[in-house]
Parts: C-alpha cells; sequence; structure tokens
C-alpha cells in the first residue's frame, strides 16, 4: 500500500493486491495524475505461476502418496511383500520425489526472487506519473510480506533431504543388498589361485591313484608261499624324481636296468 499527495493536497491511497499463482501482468491498479480528477491504470509485469504451479503440484503429490503408503504399510503388510514389489515401487518413487522436490524448490525459490523484485514498492512508485514529479509526495504505508513464502521455500529443501534421506531405508525394505552380498564377485587373481589350488589337488590324487597300481601290481603264489612279479624280473628298479627344486612334486618315473 502506498500514499499519493498531490500539490493541491489531495491525497489517494492504492492498494497493491497479488497472490498465487502470480500471474502479476494481470494485476493492475490507478494512480493519480495530480491534474485534476485524471488517473492512470498501471500493470505490474512478470508471469510465475509455471514455477509455483509445479512446486505446488509436487507437494500435493507427495503428500497424498505419503497417506496412501501410510495406509498400506499398517493395513495392507502382505500384499506390499508379495513378491516383493511394494518394496520395489517404494523405493523407485521415492527417487523420482527426492528428485522432484530438488528440481522444484530450486525454481521456487528463483521464482519468488522475481516475484519480489517485480512488486518492490520503491519500483511501483518509480512506476507512477505523479511521484516522478518532485512537487508530489509519495510514501510507503505496507511493504510486501514474506514470511509465508519463504518458509515455503525453506520447507521445499527441507522435504527434498528427508525423501533423498529415505533412500537408503527404501533400498533396504527391497532386499537387493542382500542379493549383491550373497554372490560376490571374485577377481581373475583370486580365479587362479583357486584354479591351481584344483589342479594341485587333481594332480596330488592321481599321483596316489598311480602309485597305489604300481604297489598292486604284484602277486602272491599262495603255492610256492612266495612273491613274484608279472612277466620277467629285468633288474632292480630304481626310482628317478623329476629334476626341480627339492619341495617341488611330479610324477615318478620307474626305469628297470637291464
Amino acid at each position: 500500500m502506498v500514499k499519493v499527495e498531490c500539490l493541491n493536497k489531495t491525497q489517494s491511497n492504492i492498494s497493491i493486491s497479488f497472490n498465487y499463482p502470480f500471474r502479476l501482468q494481470q494485476v493492475h491498479f490507478s494512480a493519480p495524475l495530480c491534474e485534476g480528477t485524471r488517473k492512470e491504470t498501471l500493470f505490474l509485469e512478470g508471469d510465475n505461476a509455471s514455477s509455483a504451479q509445479f512446486f505446488v503440484t509436487v507437494s500435493v503429490l507427495a503428500f497424498l502418496y505419503s497417506l496412501l503408503a501410510t495406509v498400506v504399510y499398517f493395513f495392507y503388510q502382505n500384499k506390499y511383500r508379495e513378491k516383493n514389489r511394494g518394496p520395489v515401487v517404494d523405493f523407485l518413487v521415492t527417487l523420482v520425489f527426492s528428485s522432484l522436490w530438488l528440481v522444484s524448490s530450486i525454481a521456487w525459490a528463483k521464482t519468488l526472487s522475481g516475484v519480489k523484485t517485480a512488486t518492490d514498492v520503491h519500483q511501483i512508485l518509480l512506476s507512477m506519473s505523479a511521484c516522478r514529479a518532485h512537487e508530489n509526495l509519495c510514501e510507503v504505508l505496507q511493504e510486501p510480506i514474506w514470511t509465508n513464502l519463504n518458509m515455503s521455500v525453506a520447507f521445499g529443501f527441507l522435504n527434498f533431504f528427508l525423501w533423498a534421506g529415505n533412500i537408503w531405508f527404501a533400498y533396504k525394505e527391497t532386499g537387493l543388498h542382500k542379493s549383491t552380498k550373497r554372490h560376490p564377485s571374485r577377481t581373475p587373481s583370486e580365479k587362479r589361485d583357486s584354479f591351481r589350488q584344483y589342479s594341485q589337488t587333481s594332480f596330488d590324487q592321481s599321483v596316489a591313484g598311480f602309485g597305489q597300481r604300481l604297489y598292486n601290481q604284484g602277486s602272491f603264489d599262495l603255492s610256492s608261499g612266495g612273491f613274484s612279479l608279472p612277466q620277467t624280473n629285468l633288474g632292480q628298479p630304481m626310482l628317478y624324481r623329476q629334476v626341480g627344486s627339492p619341495t617341488s612334486r611330479g610324477p615318478l618315473i620307474f626305469v628297470n636296468e637291464m
């Protein structure tokens, strides 16, 4: 609200009202010209409806989804847990609303700054022809109150932090983190070590079986009461070990000396 006092002592109080959705180009008011009874019609500038409506839409949808989720949690817990569909949907919706709260809060904060600039009372006084004349007196009676709109911006960012913090809890409800821990991926070095261990175990088992077969090649002759080797005894068998380190393990080679 502003007051215009002309040189001829006529006074006029001008009240300018604007509200949601802040289509300021549609807001107009009449101001005296201080030339008899003539007046002029002035309009504010700016269309901030898109950002304001987007912020309000996100707020209403988030509120309705919160109510629906509360009802499902308390009364339809079995349906919610069935085939893990409920937790997955809740996790995805939480991601979407976190992004929407961030984008809408930033857009609304920028829009509110533009609204404050367009409705600045000193700029409005400069737009009046009567106030640009030095012989007339113009003063501000009441400035706009921005407390509620500033709080809306603060609550918008607060909702973003709340929904973003809820992402981890919604992710735990899905059980996806348990499935990733149940089947850990192995590195190439671990796979090579496992292959070496398996090869060494298989080789030890084959050597043990080979020695057992060599031992079982001899036969006992019960009629003569002695032990004889199959075929002809060509000499004392000699044992040769694979050349290498003392701790290396390799195949055993038996050679008969003629």
